[in-house]
């Protein structure tokens, strides 16, 4: 498994078999990381992805190549720095902390900004335009 793959260890697998749900209660409100920032174009494409991730289990998207699932963020990194400000839950307590992005176009560079909590994908950004920290 190399840097691009999420090892089992950055996943709560607690819930292997759980539906991924996506929550948005910590999602920026910072109009360009937003839903404000969508047209509606990039509204549907984000909604339809978002449903089509939660039809898998966790395994299955821990399982998915870089470009369709998760892409670890490297501690100290702009973007997980990033995350780490707008995440309200217990883990950032914990001192157990791994953030990801999730491509919502396979080739494109609209992705979502987030981390693992129970089943859900706590979204705190959305970058339509790969204007977050891009540095592939």
């Amino acid at each position: 498994m190399d840097d691009s793959t999420p090892s089992k260890s950055k996943i709560d697998l607690s819930y292997p078999e759980s539906r991924v749900a996506f929550s948005f209660r910590d999602c920026s409100l910072d109009k360009k990381y937003s839903f404000y920032e969508l047209g509606k174009e990039k509204a549907k494409k984000l909604i339809t992805r978002l449903g089509h991730i939660e039809k898998m289990t966790w395994r299955q998207l821990v399982g998915l190549l870089r470009e369709e699932g998760l892409t670890p963020e490297k501690p100290n990194s702009p973007s997980f720095e990033m995350i780490d400000n707008q995440n309200s839950s217990g883990q950032k307590i914990s001192g157990e902390k791994y953030y990801f992005h999730i491509r919502i176009e396979e080739a494109g560079l609209f992705r979502v900004f987030g981390y693992q909590e129970g089943p859900f994908f706590c979204i705190t950004h959305i970058d339509p335009n790969g204007k977050i920290h891009h540095h592939d």
